[in-house]
């Protein structure tokens, strides 16, 4: 700015002068900003300039002298008490989401920035501007807050991380992923009248939320366990520190709990936004679900940094082995218990030839990791070729292919199924679906489209995992499905006691009424088959029948295991009837 000469224009040209300066920062103010406010070091506003009467029902010239928090809206007060509180002389405020106090209740969220000036401590400035949504990330996401500290759930702080992450990638800015561990809080709080109890996690929430980046990624984990991604310059031991101390103030004892914390670099690399959703997820479900017994919590941010480097090599491990078609397939019979005759066969994966080892332990990261697809989608064209193979031969199979229930949430393995399918169309009569891991669909609704586009298709669909309980009725009220596959543990619980035979029998005449067929899991002797005949079950699947092969051809009449030849067209027609016309 060029220099001003006072003696040349006397004290009143001097003072003009100044305004016009001022005038000209404002107007550059504006340029990014709808209000303008200064507030001093006791918290009280000293300017106000901008859309204060709209906004909140005041004018700037009466905002002057009122407190900075009494223009906030009330849930968001201790939230910007945070934001003071944080910021040092010098330091700067990104934009936040913050909602004011208006006329009819809180208005809209609106984007805070600020800075404290070095040379005035107490001295801070403040821009807001409407439209808050579309500067953060919440676009496009379903965002799930912990009611009692207001800190974002598990899946909603790992998607608005992917976001960040990727944004952070693009401007060329580091970010960083810190995890805490607040012990004994739980009891704590029990020991706690209500009132402070909540007063204390909505200060120990804002907290969190102020030190996160962009004022929105940091979430309440579980019950002692809480996450933030943020800038690498936070003092993080200061954050720490100021957790303790809410907490000892809120003890009636005095006395408060111990807080660990962890921080790792969370560089998203050449990772797309999804993979690094599934990450971050992934990382947190451990650290909270491991009990801390595989994490060093004397280097805790060391063990994090090893767990996400593990997890992103697994899953590309796992990727590439889908992919690679590096899998085997096995088959295991499904039979009828009153002629042992094959109605049909599951296909079953198995890793590095190895056909006694299950696969669960692999298939549960992938599914928890959401790269179930890909191996899904693999194995889907693996089962579909083979089935065409088996033709050119002159032999027809009916096979189960599993799909999770991870998979049938993703519409690009939809799409890329049906494609699959309707370039595969000799074979379509002789596929069925089996819907795995059932507990994790969250859209029933949904779910049932995607069955229902199976079954148009000329596919019966089987629900894997199958109970008793309010879920069990639950599936059977919202899915139509053509076949309900009981779960083994559900099996073997009937087996030891005749109550729950009694719970059996009333499941499997309900599946009846509705023409639903039934498959019971684990038939090891013909103890069991007797018990599983009296409550009408029809088709079993177990060692009895048979372990599973990579020779199909192994089930045949005359092996240890009492099963009719491969495709045994009578079999598979008189089960017909359990299927549907």
């Amino acid at each position: 700015m060029q220099a001003v000469d006072q003696t040349t224009l006397g004290v009143s040209g001097y003072v003009e002068s100044l305004r016009r300066d001022r005038d000209r920062f404002v107007a550059l103010a504006f340029c990014a900003a709808d209000l303008l406010l200064e507030v001093n070091a006791q918290g009280r506003i000293t300017f106000a300039a901008g859309a204060t009467l709209s906004l909140i029902g005041r004018t700037p010239e009466e905002m002057a002298g009122s407190m900075l928090l009494d223009m906030i809206a009330p849930d968001d007060r201790m939230l910007m008490s945070e934001f003071l509180r944080g910021m040092t002389p010098g330091s700067r405020l990104d934009p936040v989401p913050i909602r004011l106090a208006g006329r009819t209740g809180p208005t809209p969220a609106l984007s805070l920035t600020g800075y404290h000036l070095p040379d005035l401590p107490g001295c801070f400035f403040f821009t807001l501007r409407l439209g808050a949504s579309q500067v953060f990330s919440e676009n496009n996401i379903e965002v799930k807050r912990d009611p009692e500290s207001g800190l974002l759930e598990r899946q909603t702080f790992a998607e608005m991380a992917g976001k960040q992450l990727q944004e952070a990638r693009k401007r060329g800015e580091a970010l960083k992923l810190t995890m805490l561990r607040t012990e004994h809080l739980p009891e704590l709080r029990q020991s706690m009248d209500r009132e402070a109890a909540q007063s204390m996690m909505h200060t120990l929430g804002a907290c969190l939320k102020a030190s996160s980046a962009a004022g929105q990624t940091a979430a309440r984990l579980d019950d002692d366990s809480y996450g933030l991604i943020h800038r690498a310059s936070l003092d993080i031991d200061a954050v720490r520190t100021r957790i303790e101390a809410v907490i000892r103030a809120a003890d009636p004892a005095g006395v408060g709990v111990k807080v660990t914390a962890g921080t790792m670099d969370a560089d998203a690399g050449s990772m797309d936004e999804a993979d690094t959703v599934r990450v971050l997820l992934y990382t947190v479900n451990r650290f909270c679900e491991t009990g801390m017994e595989d994490l060093d919590l004397s280097n805790l941010s060391e063990s994090l940094d090893k767990m996400t480097r593990e997890t992103t090599e697994r899953m590309n491990h796992f990727r590439e082995m889908a992919h690679g078609g590096k899998f085997d397939v096995a088959f295991q019979p499904i039979v009828s218990l009153s002629t042992h005759e094959v109605h049909h066969y599951e296909a079953l994966a198995r890793f590095q030839g190895d056909i006694d080892h299950s696969p669960y332990e692999l298939i549960t990261f992938a599914e928890n990791t959401g790269v179930i697809s890909d191996f899904d989608l693999a194995m889907c064209k693996r089962v579909l070729d083979w089935l065409n193979k088996s033709i050119g031969r002159g032999v027809q199979y009916t096979i189960a292919i599993n799909l999770s229930g991870r998979s049938i949430a993703n519409t690009a393995f939809v799409s890329a199924l049906h494609e699959l399918l309707k370039a595969n169309q000799m074979v379509r009569g002789q596929v069925m679906f089996e819907i795995t891991e059932s507990a994790k669909i969250v859209d029933l609704e949904m779910a049932n489209r995607f069955i229902q586009g199976l079954r148009r298709a000329g596919h019966k669909v089987c629900l894997d995992d199958f109970g008793a309980g309010s879920a069990a009725l639950k599936y059977l009220h919202s899915l139509e499905i053509d076949v309900v596959k009981i779960d083994g543990q559900y099996i073997q619980s009937a087996l030891a006691k005749r109550r729950y035979q009694a719970f059996l029998k009333a499941v499997v005449g309900l599946c009846h009424d509705l023409g639903v067929a039934t498959i019971a899991e684990m038939v090891e002797d013909q103890k069991c088959v007797t018990m599983l005949q009296k409550c009408g079950v029809k088709l079993g699947q177990g060692y009895m029948f048979g372990r599973p092969s990579f020779d199909i051809n192994a089930f045949v009449a005359g092996a240890k295991a009492p099963v009719a030849r491969a495709a045994n067209a009578s079999a598979w027609r008189s089960a017909q009837g359990y299927f549907g016309s």
